[in-house]
């Protein structure tokens, strides 16, 4: 991977990572649905002028959009707001790295040699170890949720790799467009009453669905889809194992979460991981810009 690559990839996990606290702060005001729906009605406000009908790729579009735009982030939504920490959430959905590489292997025949496969083992394993904390199995429910949420940006993720002549900002225009509508739809028929919550909440749950948009999707995924034409899924998706590290990180200095011992082992053994998934040499192909 090249070194402004790798930036790039790293500045993706810290907004996702700092997205984690974000929607924290919004989930306490409105709920998972309404936020998932104003969220991507906004991006879909920004991105109007980049919406365009791409002949042959539609269906796989629609398959992205509802995977990792509506469905994915309905359900992290909800896995917050019945959490009680960050960390539990930020640990759980980085499951769709496993996923993602299994998938990859099965659907798009991908070769994944064994210094991937040691150094994505090292980084999923600091994963596990932060997982063993006892917040973890206090917010079982939260966790439950958390891992469809991961599943469903793995079949995202590896539909994305399939997608050919469409431009990032198309993508994210597209993902917006499909995903809000049902979110605003579901929301009328089961909560109501979120409309109006909504439109009354405070400037933080209102800078927490600003930031969810303009920083986590416009930027980040925008940022990871330019990111999976030009590498394979099976080495992108483990370097995002970053991003639950720095979820907990600003979990425990900006929202209270308790910090163990088990967090901190298991940050360093998951950045060991991923300093040996970038740092290894690509074939000529997958370095192409």
């Amino acid at each position: 991977m090249t070194p402004p690559h790798l930036i790039l990839i790293l500045l993706i996990c810290l907004a996702w990572g700092f997205n984690f606290v974000v929607a924290k702060v919004g989930v306490e005001e409105v709920s998972p649905m309404m936020l998932t729906g104003a969220r991507f009605a906004l991006l879909t406000l920004a991105l109007i002028p980049f919406l365009k009908i791409v002949p042959g790729q539609m269906w796989r579009i629609f398959v992205v959009a509802m995977t990792m735009g509506g469905i994915h982030f309905a359900l992290m939504f909800a896995a917050l707001d019945i959490s009680d920490t960050v960390s539990v959430v930020a640990i759980g959905v980085q499951l769709n790295v496993p996923f993602a590489t299994l998938l990859s292997v099965f659907i798009l025949h991908e070769a994944v040699g064994w210094r991937r496969w040691a150094g994505m083992g090292v980084a999923f394993a600091g994963v596990v170890l932060i997982s063993f904390d006892p917040a973890v199995f206090n917010s079982l429910g939260g966790m439950g949720l958390v891992i469809l949420a991961a599943f469903m940006a793995a079949i995202g993720m590896v539909t994305m790799r399939q997608l050919a002549g469409v431009g990032v900002f198309t993508l994210q225009a597209w993902i917006a467009i499909f995903s809000w509508p049902p979110m605003f739809l579901l929301t009328a028929l089961i909560e109501p009453h979120e409309f109006a919550a909504t439109l009354d909440a405070s400037w933080r749950a209102w800078s927490a669905i600003l930031y969810t948009a303009v920083g986590a999707s416009l930027f980040g995924h925008a940022a990871m889809y330019y990111l999976l034409q030009r590498y394979e899924v099976s080495l992108i998706s483990p370097i995002t194992l970053l991003a639950p590290v720095i979820g907990v990180f600003f979990g425990v200095t900006l929202w209270g979460d308790e910090l163990s011992w088990r967090m901190v082992v298991g940050g360093m053994m998951t950045l060991a991981g991923v300093l040996a998934i970038a740092l290894r040499k690509p074939p000529a192909p997958a370095a192409e810009a």
